[in-house]
């Protein structure tokens, strides 16, 4: 119980990486508020299922196209009076295109949720966040290399993470640690969205050198160290969790 009476913010908590960042935190007695953008019966599951764990969990819906839901998040918290310890930014969208077929509409609502609003969120919550607050944008290696058919969410992953080293410069002076974890492609609704699904899974079964398949708890659990005390020093840092797949020459 090492988070008890702290509070974490997770986008995005009803699937995937998010939903197992809601349940690892919660574990660790943390409180949990998680927004989720359309299934709200699959979020009153995991509300209903982290209360059951003894700590507090909200769910609330945030629609990261409009900056208007955001404020009026924002509100709400400040209108509770809640105090923020962790916010991780792990909502994301896009639309599985080339350079090429990508058209500006596409490109705008990858961008808006993927980078703009991640920013306006994190300079909002840290408004309101406690002392030894800890940001963390989660990212995915697609950064940096080159993936069929992701070049709005790649190129919006490698705006975030530069916006992770802008903002751990800017937030160093109050305290507040910024980061961000790249985690490897790994199994979820997400890649079920890409048009090369036979190359993708080809990705997905090729051996890491630790020949351990990797599982969002992995990347969780980096985000469980990085709030600790042992992440303390930790700043403007982007985190590969892959089991050492990018080590590889493929």
């Amino acid at each position: 119980m090492s988070f008890k009476n702290k509070t974490v913010i997770i986008t995005g908590g009803t699937r995937g990486i998010g939903k197992e960042l809601c349940y690892e935190f919660a574990k660790k007695g943390c409180n949990i508020i998680f927004t989720y953008a359309r299934s709200s019966k699959e979020a009153k599951i995991i509300e209903e299922d982290i209360n059951k764990l003894g700590v507090s969990a909200i769910a609330k819906k945030l629609n990261l196209l409009h900056l208007e839901n955001i404020e009026e998040f924002y509100k709400f918290l400040n209108k509770k009076n809640i105090k923020i310890d962790f916010l991780i930014n792990n909502a994301a969208s896009g639309v599985m295109k080339n350079s090429l077929d990508t058209t500006e509409k596409h490109w705008d609502w990858t961008m808006q949720i993927n980078i703009k609003s991640p920013w306006v969120l994190s300079k909002k919550i840290s408004n309101i966040m406690n002392k030894k607050g800890r940001i963390i944008n989660i990212t995915s290696p697609g950064s940096t290399k080159v993936m069929n058919n992701y070049f709005s969410i790649g190129v919006s992953k490698a705006a975030l993470e530069s916006m992770t080293r802008y903002m751990a410069f800017d937030l160093a002076p109050k305290d507040i640690n910024v980061n961000s974890i790249s985690a490897s492609l790994l199994e979820r609704d997400a890649i079920k969205h890409f048009p090369n699904q036979d190359e993708i899974n080809n990705i997905l079964k090729r051996p890491n050198p630790k020949q351990k398949k990797l599982i969002p708890n992995h990347i969780a659990k980096v985000a469980i160290m990085l709030c600790s005390e042992g992440g303390d020093m930790i700043v403007g840092q982007n985190i590969l969790v892959d089991g050492g797949d990018t080590l590889l020459l493929r």
